[in-house]
Parts: C-alpha cells; structure tokens; sequence
C-alpha cells in the first residue's frame, strides 16, 4: 500500500475541515505500521480514505491524492470493484464492535456473508469456515457462539468476531481501528497476541490505528504520528522509543507513566488540539510547542528526510529556517 498527498476534507455548514492534510505514508507486505495520535488527528478518517467510506457529501477525497495497492489505483476505481476489495483483499476491524455487528443477525450469519460473497461457498461450507475462524480468534464452543446474537455475548469475544469477520477471507491487508480500547488488560493482551500470531500465519500487512503508545512498542515495526491531519513524524518503533525528533511525539512519549522514574505528577502537552475550522498560521503545533521560534508561526514546516526517518519541524530544517 501506497499513500500520497491524501487530502480529505470534509465541507460544512460552518466551513472546511481538513480532516487528513497531504498524508504520504506506505506499508510494506508483512509489516505492522502503527499509527498514532490525539483524538481528531486524522487517523481514522485516513483509514476509511483507504477503504473509500468517507461519506460523500460532506466528505471529499481531493484531487492529487493517490492510494495505490498493489500497483492499483483505488481512487478511480468503481464501487462495485471497491465491493470486490473491501473485505476479501484489505479489511477492517472497526473501533466499537457493538456498533459495527449487526444486533438482528447472528454472528455467524455476519461472518458467512462475507465468505459467501467473496469467496463464492455454500451456505453450509461458509457455517463451516465461520466455525473454524471463531476457533481460530479463540471462542470457545464456536458451533454454538455461531447462533448467538452480539448482544449475547461479552466485549472480548465481541471483538473476537470482528477479527474473525476481517480475516475470514484471507485478506493481504488488515486495517485495525483502536481495535483493542473498550477492553480490559486482559483481554487487550489475548487480542494482540492474536493479531500477531495470524499475521505470521497469514503473512498479511496490518495498519494499526491507536492512541496507545505502548499497543505499539508491543505490534509495529514502524510508526507513523500524526498531528491535525498531517503527518509529523514517522520512524522505525525502536527509533521513535529511543530518540523522538518532533516535540509532539516527545510530549507523547513524556507523558507515559514510567515504572523505573520516581513519583511526581505526569508530564502535560499543553493546551489543546486545535480547531480544524480555526487553524493557527505556520506549524499547527506551535502554540503548544515549548521550542517555538518565530518561523514556526509563520510557515508550515515541511516533512524531510532524516538518518532514515521523517520530521516536520524547523528545528530539524535549520538551514532552510535560518535559524542558528
């Protein structure tokens, strides 16, 4: 998968809202991207991008954006080819299983939907392949859970059968949305070793979608942060851990509660993420940034290439800057 220049913006009653703002990113066959961020930053919408659900109107993929999978242009592509796609060659586990499953239905009927149209079996192979994928997602007594309705049964095995809906068509390409927040430890641990251990099986390409810096030590190869709809840092997860470049990730990093520190209150990315309709002038950053110069809130820095990695910050574009 390769992403250039997305822009999607949605348009509204109040004005346009740069929901995802020139994002470039790419994932590699196999490989786990993590991709994180403040509530608002753009990280789902880029995923639904992907996926081609942004709900149109209000929302719009612009002209000059480029998502290519394997050597295929989605954007230009039709809805009944997108159809053919969506769940059989890139899938997604979505944020809030109770809202995503279908509470009329039940699980298995939802699971074999998708088999029976992607992967054209019977009603009675695609039971079948429904039973083996909740076996496979960890449900016990799956001949049963296959008759119960979402309502039935609890959170983690709820997301269990959104993972088993995802994967039942072997898909190159998983998409998972905060697939673990509404979990308890426990289970987030069940799930993650879960991903990990069908992807090695499957040899799929996951985009994980999250908040949580340490799902992301724990799944990704590499991380992709993103800031008011752009992209501010990306870099190998053992980079970005070790050395963050941009004051954001930094404050990110800081404000994770540390068993080896001593006590002492949690370190603060002040103020707030900004209005999309009220952007600040220059890097969007800036007025939470402890390292602001006056070129920062004047002009956007650009993402640049750096000892194999990427920065948007003028601290790191210095000559450009003509900062000393």
């Amino acid at each position: 998968m390769k992403v250039e220049d997305l822009k999607t913006y949605f348009y509204t009653e109040d004005g346009m809202v740069p929901a995802v703002d020139g994002a470039t990113f790419h994932i590699d066959r196999g490989e786990t991207l993590g991709v994180v961020g403040e509530s608002g930053c753009g990280k789902s919408v880029s995923a639904l991008s992907i996926m081609r659900l942004i709900p149109d109107p209000p929302g719009k993929i612009l002209e000059g954006s480029s998502i290519m999978f394997e050597g295929e242009q989605l954007l230009t592509k039709r809805e009944s080819d997108m159809r053919k796609i969506r769940g059989n060659d890139i899938s997604m586990i979505f944020q809030e299983p109770m809202t995503s499953l279908n509470p009329v239905y039940t699980v298995g009927d939802q699971i074999m939907e998708a088999i029976i149209l992607h992967q054209g079996l019977s009603e009675r192979e695609a039971r079948n392949r429904a039973i083996e994928m909740l076996r496979l997602v960890g449900i016990s007594d799956p001949g049963q859970r296959v008759d119960e309705y979402p309502h039935q049964m609890s959170g983690g095995m709820r997301q269990r059968v959104m993972i088993a809906m995802a994967l039942s068509c072997n898909p190159k390409m998983l998409i998972a949305d905060e697939p673990t927040t509404a979990l308890d430890v426990t289970i987030q641990a069940q799930i993650l070793e879960l991903m990990k251990e069908l992807k090695d099986e499957l040899g799929m390409a996951i985009m994980l979608i999250t908040h949580d810096l340490g799902v992301v030590a724990e799944m990704a190869e590499r991380v992709v942060v993103m800031y008011a709809g752009k992209i501010v840092e990306e870099a190998t997860v053992f980079d970005l851990f070790g050395e963050p470049q941009h004051p954001y990730t930094e404050g990110l990093m800081n404000s994770i509660p540390r068993l080896d520190r001593a006590g002492g209150r949690l370190h603060v990315i002040e103020g707030v993420v900004p209005n999309p309709l009220n952007m600040p002038v220059g890097c969007y950053f800036n007025p939470r940034c402890p390292y602001a110069m006056d070129i920062c809130r004047s002009e956007q820095p650009r993402l640049i290439e750096m000892n194999g990695r990427r920065v948007a910050c003028w601290l790191h574009d210095k000559d450009r800057a003509g900062v000393a």
